[in-house]
This record gives C-alpha cells, structure tokens and sequence, in this order.
C-alpha cells in the first residue's frame, strides 16, 4: 500500500489562506500591485545586532535545488510570520542571494509585492513594499539563487580528490543566511520544513527523516523532510552527494525515552567502512547524557557526518551533527590520541543536542552558555564511556591554559555584549569555551554533583524547545539547588574578565586553626592589574579534608577546626578558576608535597607555581625545582602539549624558548635538564607498544617523546624515530618501524629535523597522494618544523592549491608559529600573499587572522603587527579584538622578559 503524503508546505500555504475564507481569484481581477524599488541606503539606522522586533517568524517552508557540480544553487522559501506593527519596510537577513522575487502573502490571499536589498556586507537586508503591511499575520515568499561559498559557510560545495561534488552547510554563526533570507539569530526558533531536488544519483540528509521522495524529471529527485521541532536558523543543516549511509541500528527505548532513536554514519563515497570505531561510541554518550540530564534525546533521528572539508571541529546541528573527517574516520590502528578526540568531540556536540538545542539562548552574547557546557559535560560523559582513558582532568588542562588568555588587559569577560559581527565572531574563543566550562566546574564542586544535576535537569525541564539567557540559567540552578548565594557570586565571574589571586596564610592557636585568604586580580608581572573582585567559591584541601568556602572581596577566615593541619592545599583538585599563593615556607612544602599529591593537585601545583613566577610573586628556581620533583610521577597530561589551548610543562618550557626568555647559549643546559628529567621514564616505557598495556602509558610514551624531541632534543631519540618514519613512509604505511603508532606525528617530524628537505619533500608527497585528514595534519606538522626557509615557503605555497583543502589551512599558520624559523618565515609570506589568500578564503574564511599568527617578543614585531593588520580591521570580522589580543601577548612578553630573563637564566645555569 502506498501512502500519499500532501507536502507540508503546500499544507500550510492551503490552511492560511482558508482559514480567512477568502478566495483568492477575486484578488486577479484587481488592479495591479505597484512593484517597488530597491532601498539600498535605509534611511533607518541598518541592525548590526538584533534586528528590530517589528516581525516574529513562527514558520519555515524552504525549497532548495542544489547539484553541486554547479556553481550556484536556488532556492525558494516561504516564512510565516506576524507583523508586530504595521510595516511598509522590513529589515531581514540574507547573504549573497540573488533575490528574483519577493512578496508579502495576507491571509486575505492579498500579495504585496516587495524589493528586496541587501544594505550590510554581514548579510543584513531590506524589504520595501509596495504599500504597508497590515500588523498581523502574513506570510513572506522569496525565490532566489546564490552561489556556494568559498569559505566553507553557509551553503558550499566540496570537490573530493577522486572528483566526486558534495554540498555541505555550516550555518553557525551567521551563515544560514547565505542559503535562504530570514530571521538569523538564535532567539527565534521555528518549526522547519525542508525539501530538496538534487541529481538522482545522490543521496541527501537534513535534520530530520524524509517522508517522501520522488522523480522531477531530467535526472533530478525530490526529498520532502519530515517537520522540525522548533530551531534556530544556525542548526538547520543539509548534506548532499554521493554519500555512505552506514546504518548504525537503534538506540534502545530506555527510561526517558519510549522508543528508538536510529542511529546512522554519514561519509563521502567509500569511506564508510571507517566509521566503524566512531559509531561503536555513539550510543553509549547518548545514554550517559540521558542519564545525567534525566530527557530523552530529543530529535527524530541521530546521524553523525564526517565532512570531507570543513572548517569547524564539529557542529551540533539537530540531528545531523558534522565532523571534521579525522574525528570519526579511523583504521583499526588509529593513534589513542585520534580515538580519544573521537569520544571527546562526540560528547560535546551530542551534549548540545540539549544544552543549545533543545534550550537556546536568546542572544548570542549568550551563546558561551552552549559552548561552556558542551565543553564541561564532554569530560564527564567521555570519562564515564572510557574511564581507562583518563578523561577526568581534561578541564583542568582547557581551564588552566585559557588563564593566559585571561590574564592579558583586552581578555573579554564571558558574558560580553554583542552588539556587531565582530562581537558575534569573537564570542567564539577560549574565554567561552574553556573559561565557562571551568566557571561551571568550580560552582558544581561547591553546590556538590548532585544538587547541580538537580539544578541542570530543572532548567532544561523548565525552557524545553525555548529560549533562556544565562539569568535563566543562574537563577533556575540557584532555586533547585537551595544556593541563593550562588547568583551574585556566579555573576562576578561571567560579568568582568580577569583571574582572582587568593594569598593564604595558615593560623594555628591553642585549640584552633584557621586559614586567612585575601584575594586581588592576577597579574603577569609588568602588566598592570584591574581592578576586579570576585565572590570565590574555594574548596581546599586540609590534611585531605576538603573544605568549602565563599570567599568575599574582603579578607576571609576559613576555620579548619581544632588541629592545626600538616597540609593545605588552596585549591583542591584544581575544582576553583582561581590562582594561589603563599609564604616562602607555604611553596617549600607545597613543592615538597608534589610527589605524594594526586594528578589533579599535581597539576594544579605546577600551573601556580608558574603563574607565581611569570606574576613576579615567585622564583625561578621553584619553578624548575618544581618540574624535577613533578618529573618521575607526573601524570601524561601534565606532559600534554598543543602550543595552543594548553600550557603545561611542554608548553611553559617551550614558551621560555621560542620567545628567546632563555637564550640560545644556554638551550644546551635547559634541554640537557629536559633529558634527565623525562628520559628515564621514556626508556622505562620504551617506544614500542606493548600488550594490554594501559591507555595511561600509551599516552606517556606519546608526550614524553614529544618533549623529548621538543624541548630536549634527544639525538639518539630523534635518530631512532627518524629511522621508524622513514620507514613507514618507503612501506606507504604498512611498515611503522617497530614503534607505537601515536609517535607517528613526531617521528615524521625527527625525520624533517635530522634529514631535512629531502625527508621534507617525501612527506609532502605521502600527504598530497593521502586521503586520511589526520595523515595529513601530521605531515604538516612535521614539515612545519623544518629548519631551512625553502621548504618552509614550499609548504604555505601549498596554501595557495588544491593541495591543502581549505579545512587544513589552519594546521600549516598554527604548526608554524611553533619554531622562529616557521614564525618568521610565515609571517613574511602571509604578507607577500595576504591578497592571494584573501581570494581564496574570502574576508569571512580570513576572519580572525591576527590570532594564528604569534610574531615573537619585541617592539618590533609588534609594530609590524599593527602596522599591517591596523588598516585591515574592518575588511576581517572579528580582527580589532584579536589585534589588541595579540599585542598585549607581545607586551606581556616583552615585559616578562626584562623582569625575569636574567634570574631565569641564572636559574638555567644551575640545572643538573
């Protein structure tokens, strides 16, 4: 038996216009509507924030016909809507669409014809109709075409290696508007119906499951979607060509769900097979999240997709979440690190299917609420699938790394106000992703675990399919949990930036004990403080009894009984985003006790006793004191380093270097500690994996080499590793030279460092014949770090072709700033081809740029930053912030430098 199944848009348009009982043939014989002309100089101010209030959209119907061996697609799309006052011009969104037709449909069945301009290069738009629009309801009805984007937003299109064309979207932040015109921000949230003609011979996903699909003629068929649940523009997503679909069966019904979800994996043609590891994961972080939130998954359906080139790490879209391809294609021999990532990012866009999508927030000033959960509950959820897999500190390394960022004077607070394209772009960084999860963790651990899933399950409950701003969410888990304290307290950390400083004091009396705690703003030393305060939640640690405490702007007593403790530590398990100091004797012991303190106090201890020393309140000599005591027992992730988010052991000595802080005439003493310090431990491990062993000592191996090769420069060790490269590349991969397949990334790059160029060029030449992203964004790392200029500007001309898809340009500016050489070298090129990149990326793809680029230590190279990126502000979204950004790490550099290079240097000399 064959259903059939009047499309819903046609559905809709039918019951809006009778639901007047008008009919509209009458209208025919009137006379005819006066067309309007363009507005493209409003004479209103143009929104670059929210757009006025004049209209609510309640409803979607969108048609798009997309081949994407085409250069452009078209589209047709209809929004019902309510005209909150009577209107003869309408701002609205839309990017680059070529506009055929535009009208406004009353429920009358009246047509208002409208002109239709885009007037902001960010994508706002005017309506001018041919005469006012009566307040009320009425429907707008826009065809169109636009070209796909080139810098992989909106609607775009990817042509794989093998030739094969796929249209993919990626609407988050503003992009959707480059699809189809409408109301792009997040606080309205619509039902969407979606259909899509596409080539025959292509498959196509959308958010929801296809109802119908049928034959248009000449080679084309039509996909008819199921209806949305209410969504914001930027998580409606699309995915068209010729696709894997690997079913991955159904979720079973549980206790907060009564029936399946079907799971499916989304590739480009024939890679499905390697979705295998990925979709064995999926089920269980569902579960887990089902679990903790106490809701069901609330979507139709679940795909995941590995997107051939993208831009993003991944994006939540309902139901149709998008990956970066290393993040879900993997052989059986895949590095842990790739495993990991897999599990990781899973859990944080899963996580959103909730906390973004089922709950939205208004604004996107707001948007940090989304980003900093995802990014909390991704270390819970991915620590409960894999426990062996040591997820558990994953915030710690996020929250500690981002306090570099927030201690800088520009460092936005996290609930900043977001008034322009810029702001929207900007809202997208560190201070929202890893400062508001560790912002979370520090009010979870004060409230306890359970009362905050008490808290949490209640908000979600309460703003379900809605909007909720961060208000919402304070107040809401203040009520549940029966911490009223909290709001005010929250505020302070969400309201300004900066990080609190609490200086401890132990008092013992006769029968009493009692800890004094008087906090101020950190500061790196030569930079000047602000003048902020918080309310601090602080847990710590007395002779492992843990204790918690508010503490306020004034000075606080915190009572610790009877006994006078051995042992405090002031910030127990490293649960507060606040940095600590104390008396000379309080280090000693501090640093003396680091053996026998566990992982998460270890690397607490160490991320202070840095901090202590780069704010002027601390010494060299503790901090390389500390990375000897810390060295035999350290946990993989203290060693854990990425240039990047990260700044522990690995980085902090690497910043030492790089930045010239330690100058070259003493690197031979600072990588010969390096040596004693780690070596024992790497050929206790060996480099070799051996059976059954744990994920916790592949993952040593994996860092220990890194610093090794880095920061030591271990002649023996990058010889053995060059050797186990070469070959792998001579057996095209078949052959990895007896070592642990996670050295892979570092043992190409011992092969650039001990062969050079011609190592260089058979790197490059296995990356180009590759198609495994996370091959490719190894061999860029490795080449990134060659010593000779030529093979450098070899590889960022590769920027320029098809050899780099655009998703991986990103690896070759970041992996380049790691070394001085690629650092300048780079920064060279970027300004001979700033032009050619800006063709290929377009303004948008370039947005940001200032942030990839670290230009060293100097007046200098802060000159040269201003000087060139200055004049560019308003042609890149989101550079003035990102400029000011970096040249207060050039400050805070150079300051840090004339107050402490010398007692550094001294220290390094003293090395044994």
């Amino acid at each position: 038996m064959t259903r059939y199944v009047l499309p819903v848009a046609l559905l809709s348009a039918l019951m809006l216009l009778s639901a007047c009982g008008k009919d509209e043939s009458k209208q025919d014989s009137r006379s005819a509507a006066i067309v309007p002309k363009p507005i493209t100089k409003p004479d209103e101010p143009i929104p670059l924030g929210p757009l006025p209030r004049t209209a609510t959209p309640s409803h979607y119907a969108i048609t798009v016909t997309v081949d994407p061996r085409k250069d452009r697609f078209s589209g047709h799309t209809e929004i019902d809507l309510t005209f909150n006052t009577a209107r003869k011009t309408l701002f609205i969104d839309g990017n680059d669409l070529s506009v055929k037709s535009v009208y406004a449909l009353l429920p009358s069945g009246k047509k208002i014809p409208a002109a239709y301009a885009q007037v902001h290069p960010s994508g706002v738009a005017y309506l001018n109709f041919g005469e006012t629009v009566p307040a009320g309801k009425a429907r707008l009805v826009f065809d169109y075409d636009a070209p796909f984007n080139p810098s992989l937003a909106g609607l775009y299109k990817v042509v794989t290696k093998s030739g094969d064309a796929y249209a993919f979207t990626q609407f988050e932040n503003i992009d959707a508007r480059r699809m189809f015109p409408g109301f792009d921000e997040p606080g309205y949230k619509t039902p969407f119906d979606i259909t899509v003609i596409a080539p025959g011979d292509d498959k196509v996903i959308a958010n929801t499951p296809v109802v119908t699909d049928s034959s248009v003629g000449n080679g084309m068929m039509k996909w008819v979607f199921e209806q949305t649940k209410p969504l914001p523009t930027y998580l409606v997503a699309l995915a068209i060509g010729p696709l894997d679909i690997v079913d991955g069966g159904d979720i079973p019904a549980n206790a907060y769900r009564d029936h399946p979800v079907h799971l499916r994996g989304i590739t480009a043609k024939g890679m499905g097979a390697k979705l295998k590891y990925a979709l064995s994961l999926t089920p269980s972080v569902v579960e887990h999240l089902e679990s903790y939130y106490g809701i069901g998954y609330p979507y139709q359906k679940l795909d995941v997709l590995a997107v051939p080139d993208f831009a993003a790490g991944a994006m939540e879209n309902a139901g149709a979440v998008t990956f970066r391809e290393q993040l879900l294609l993997m052989d059986d021999n895949a590095p842990l690190e790739q495993k990991r990532s897999s599990l990781d990012v899973q859990a944080h866009e899963l996580a959103h299917q909730w906390f973004g999508d089922l709950v939205t927030p208004k604004w996107w000033d707001d948007i940090w609420l989304n980003e900093s959960f995802a990014t909390w509950m991704s270390t819970k959820i991915s620590q409960q699938v894999k426990p062996d897999e040591e997820f558990g500190r994953e915030r710690l390394i996020s929250s500690q790394g981002v306090m570099r960022l927030d201690e800088l004077p520009s460092a936005r607070q996290i609930h900043n106000p977001v008034n322009n394209p810029d702001d929207i772009d900007n809202a997208f960084d560190d201070i929202t992703y890893s400062k508001g999860a560790a912002i979370l963790a520090m009010f979870e651990s004060y409230v306890g675990p359970e009362q905050w899933q008490k808290g949490i399950h209640a908000y979600l409950s309460k703003f379900a399919f809605k909007n909720a701003s961060a208000q919402d969410f304070i107040g809401t888990v203040a009520q549940a949990t029966n911490h009223p304290e909290i709001v005010a307290a929250f505020n302070s950390f969400i309201d300004q930036p900066g990080i609190p400083l609490l200086k401890t004091e132990l008092a013992c009396g006769t029968g009493t004990a009692a800890l004094s705690v008087a906090q101020s703003p950190y500061a790196s030393v030569g930079i000047a403080p602000v003048s902020h305060h918080w309310n601090v939640p602080m847990c710590l640690s007395a002779d492992g009894a843990r204790t918690c405490k508010l503490v306020t702007p004034t000075t606080t007593q915190v009572a610790l009984g009877g006994k006078c403790p051995a042992q405090i530590f002031p910030n127990a398990d490293g649960a507060g985003y606040y940095r600590f100091g104390g008396s000379e004797v309080a280090w000693s012991k501090w640093i003396g006790a680091a053996p026998s303190l566990d992982a998460a106090d270890q690397f607490t201890l160490f991320h202070n006793v840095d901090a202590a020393m780069r704010g002027g309140y601390g010494t060299a000599a503790d901090y390389f004191a500390t990375i000897k005591t810390l060295a035999p027992t350290a946990k993989w992730d203290l060693l854990e380093s990425d240039h990047h988010s990260t700044f522990n052991i690995a980085d902090s000595l690497h910043d030492l270097r790089v930045t010239g802080v330690i100058a070259p005439a003493d690197a031979a003493k600072l990588q010969a500690f390096v040596r004693s310090a780690f070596g024992p431990r790497l050929a206790q491990l060996g480099l070799a994996a051996r059976p059954n062993e744990s994920p916790a000592d592949a993952l040593m191996r994996q860092y220990l080499v890194e610093i090794l090769v880095e920061e030591g420069s271990d002649p023996a060790l990058i010889a053995q590793l060059s050797k186990a490269a070469d070959s792998y590349l001579a057996s095209n991969g078949a052959n990895n030279g007896g070592i642990a397949p996670e050295l892979l990334q570092e043992a190409l790059r011992a092969g650039v460092m001990s062969e050079g160029a011609p190592f260089a060029d058979k790197v490059l030449a296995a990356m180009q014949a590759s198609g495994d992203e996370f091959f490719i964004q190894s061999a860029i790392y490795a080449v990134a770090g060659a010593s000779d200029e030529a093979t450098l500007r070899k590889l960022l001309d590769m920027t320029l072709t098809p050899a780099i898809r655009t998703g991986d340009m990103r690896y070759v500016f970041r992996y380049m700033q790691g070394e001085a050489k690629g650092r300048d070298v780079a920064w060279v090129w970027f300004k001979q081809n700033y032009d050619a990149l800006l063709k290929r990326l377009s303004s948008d793809g370039m947005s940001s740029t200032p942030d990839i680029l670290n230009l060293g230590c100097d007046e200098k190279a802060k000159a040269g930053l201003t000087a060139f990126f200055g004049p560019k502000a308003a042609q890149l979204t989101g550079t003035p912030r990102t400029l000011k950004e970096n040249v207060d790490r050039i400050d805070r550099c150079i300051a840090f430098k004339q107050a402490k290079g010398a007692e550094i240097a001294a220290a390094v000399r003293m090395l044994k």
